[in-house]
């Protein structure tokens, strides 16, 4: 009997296809963190999810390095579903055709298709995708999608989602410290305990820019008019830590806190 006779099974025509390139890996612009992760970065076929306390600003200035570097590779680059406060970064607005951006609307389903067609017509991207809720299917197509497409995907959910179970191959907590230093809390399926990484998330214009008289727009500041020492500001977490630590360089040159 001639065997030529019989169709082809799935895993011989599976065997036949030619293997896929080797994953490749992002350094994330953070030695520390770096260190901390399996692969020394972002790997390519990985979902990282990212639990922000505030979604926008914190966790651009943790991928946005990456990011860069995937797209001077020559990686697509789409942004699923971004928050309005996403820092308004120049660099995005130069991408023109490399960059997609998108919001299907509150149905967290809608927002995961969305972020899996564009992994489809894009192999190899980097999505960036915001998500409130994430169901189990949902967890499986984005991580089949990113699998079969090589892709970087990184996932941003509310910080109050650290506490679910997570079929993440990277999760990562991100905590408010001093200044403009987070602490990110490293977890993998691999790991018995979570690992704690001090990163500085602080922009280089910030850091080198001089103490000023001016309050950051957008920021309200109350002073208890029976004692000047009690002072409440009210505003973003990006923006209370960015007075807080305007007000500690300050500090450190000897300029009053108070008027």
């Amino acid at each position: 009997m001639n065997d030529a006779s019989f169709p082809t099974s799935w895993w011989q025509r599976m065997l036949s296809q030619p293997s896929p390139a080797t994953p490749r890996c992002l350094p994330t612009g953070h030695a520390r963190l770096d260190a901390a992760l399996p692969d020394g970065g972002w790997r390519a076929g990985q979902v990282v999810e990212v639990c922000s306390p505030q979604a926008g600003d914190a966790e651009w200035r943790l991928l946005g390095e990456a990011v860069r570097r995937g797209v001077s590779q020559g990686q697509a680059l789409a942004l699923v579903q971004p928050p309005r406060s996403l820092p308004q970064d120049p660099w995005l607005s130069s991408l023109d055709e490399h960059l997609t951006c998108c919001w299907p609307g509150p149905d967290p389903q809608a927002v995961v298709e969305a972020g899996i067609q564009w992994l489809q017509a894009h192999p190899g991207g980097l999505l960036l995708l915001w998500a409130q809720e994430m169901t189990a299917p949902a967890w499986r197509a984005l991580t089949r999608a990113t699998r079969r497409h090589a892709g970087h995907v990184m996932l941003v959910r509310p910080a109050v989602t650290r506490w679910d179970d997570s079929p993440a191959d990277v999760r990562l907590g991100l905590l408010p410290g001093r200044g403009r230093h987070w602490d990110v809390r490293v977890q993998t399926p691999a790991s018995a305990a979570a690992v704690l990484v001090r990163v500085s998330l602080q922009d280089e214009a910030a850091a080198r820019a001089p103490a000023t008289l001016a309050t950051p727009s957008g920021l309200k500041v109350v002073v208890d008019p029976a004692d000047r020492r009690r002072t409440a500001l009210c505003g973003t977490l990006a923006q209370v830590c960015d007075e807080l630590d305007r007000l500690a360089r300050r500090e450190a040159q000897g300029w009053p806190l108070a008027a």
